[in-house]
């Protein structure tokens, strides 16, 4: 006769496994429902009303914020670059200038190399205003609504440890733990997308993607002309279209200025993949599914949760 070890933990497979799904269902469950409104934002009526760095910030973040900056000063021939790769300021200011554009230009006045923007001070101050601007308007979060995105994360991977030692010890002892391997599974694929924090919402998602549909014309893939448009359209082409831009409409100034080729993808896949509710969601609808195998009948004999 084969003589089973103690439960593990001194807790039954069965009873332990029932109460892990149970706090599973619950925290995915609680975790996806608070994204999905936390990440709703406010609709933009007029979405000619934001400005190219406003829609940089929101397609891309800080960098691609700074890039669109440069772009449209180099457009208006306020910013060159010198053969050491500094950069030089031009010709006059144009008019219309954000305190992110000032800033920027007062970085290029100071012979900073372009990747050295971000870091400098007068910048920082700029993009922490440009952001909570857009925070104040429902379509960027903040750091602290992103840090409280991320507890839910924090607390399904407690339980994705709790669940792991549970089963490493119970198979350790020889206990069955099937079950409770199959159910942390979904867990982790859950753990994986609320881990990620987009710093929009969908409202802004949508913006993104009705201006893109507007500016089509502006794709680098489009081939421009782009000596025919502002300083103002060619920003908002960066914003939308990434770097490509600035290599299409100025090759000589990106290479000398060490800009980084990126195109920008879909409006819709960057960034907010996670912040979608029905992704998340989908999280939390396998590991209720886990919840079938959670009765006694199924576990044979109280293995089932190690």
């Amino acid at each position: 006769m084969t003589v089973l070890a103690a439960d593990t933990w001194g807790i039954p497979g069965p009873v332990f496994l029932r109460w892990y799904l149970v706090a599973a269902v619950v925290l995915v469950v609680g975790t996806a429902v608070y994204r999905f409104r936390a990440l709703a934002g406010t609709p933009v009526p007029d979405h000619g009303s934001l400005g190219p760095q406003q829609v940089a910030y929101l397609n891309g973040g800080d960098q691609l914020a700074v890039w669109t900056a440069l772009g449209g000063l180099r457009r208006a021939g306020a910013v060159g670059v010198h053969p050491d790769r500094r950069l030089a300021t031009g010709g006059p200011l144009p008019a219309g200038l954000t305190p992110l554009d000032q800033a920027v230009h007062h970085a290029a006045s100071q012979g900073l190399r372009a990747r050295e923007l971000p870091r400098d001070e007068w910048v920082r101050r700029a993009l922490d205003e440009l952001r909570d601007g857009l925070v104040r308007r429902g379509l960027a979060l903040d750091p602290e609504r992103r840090r409280t995105l991320r507890r839910g994360s924090i607390l399904l991977g407690l339980l994705l440890v709790l669940g792991v030692a549970r089963a490493f010890v119970g198979l350790t002892n020889g206990r069955p733990a099937g079950f409770l391997l199959l159910v942390l599974v979904p867990l982790i694929v859950a753990f994986l997308l609320f881990n990620r924090v987009p710093w929009r919402t969908r409202a802004a998602t949508t913006a993104l993607r009705d201006l893109r549909r507007r500016h089509t014309a502006l794709r680098p893939a489009a081939a421009p002309a782009y000596a025919t448009y502002g300083p103002s359209a060619t920003a908002m082409a960066v914003a939308l279209f990434g770097t490509a831009t600035l290599w299409t409409m100025d090759p000589g100034f990106a290479e000398q200025a060490e800009i980084q080729r990126q195109a920008m993808g879909s409006a819709g896949s960057s960034g907010s993949s996670c912040g979608g509710s029905s992704s998340c969601s989908g999280g939390s609808s396998s590991c209720g599914g886990g919840s079938s195998c959670g009765g006694g009948g199924g576990c044979g004999g109280g293995g089932c949760g190690g």
